[in-house]
């Protein structure tokens, strides 16, 4: 019979895993591009999110089948989803935290340059333009504490996590 935690802590693992490779695979194939495509780039990290947080899906599915004999409520199967979810989340943030650090240390300016840029280009008033630059330097500012990077990384991650094992728990439950 295939134990519950392992199932769930290896369906973790693998997501935070695709996380973690992820990073390096876009950093070798993008180091040598100078001219930042934010767009790509978040293109990328939601479309990597999904591939690795369908780990949700089929860690639950894994577990139903082989612990529960393919019966699940909705409430354990979302519970059992989270609990992957936090997994992933996790290793997400302590794998962003070390690649940014090692690998773009300047991201926080770079992305506050590329907000200015924007917000420059969008026809603000110049009182409105100034007030929205100086919130985009407090955060910048604010982003570069670790707790603070770390909160803002959890969070970039975990609400998706969350939307996932919702839709896995209605795919999965089984009466």
């Amino acid at each position: 019979m295939i134990d519950r935690k392992m199932v769930l802590i290896k369906s973790g693992l693998i997501a935070g895993s695709i996380f973690a490779l992820s990073w390096v695979i876009f950093h070798l194939l993008f180091a040598d591009n100078q001219e930042s495509d934010w767009g790509t780039g978040e293109a990328l990290g939601y479309l990597t999110m999904l591939i690795a947080l369908s780990a949700v899906y089929f860690g639950v599915r894994n577990y139903r089948d082989h612990q529960l004999a393919g019966v699940i409520s909705f409430k354990e199967a979302f519970l059992n989803g989270m609990v992957v979810v936090l997994i992933a989340s996790v290793i997400y943030v302590i794998s962003w935290m070390v690649y940014s650090s090692n690998f773009m240390p300047d991201f926080a300016d770079q992305y506050a340059a590329e907000q200015i840029k924007s917000l420059n280009e969008a026809g603000f008033s110049q009182d409105e333009l100034q007030a929205k630059i100086k919130e985009v330097e407090d955060f910048n500012e604010s982003y570069k504490n670790p707790i603070v990077m770390a909160g803002i990384t959890f969070l970039e991650i975990f609400p998706v996590g969350l939307v996932i094992a919702v839709i896995s728990a209605l795919l999965l439950k089984r009466r």
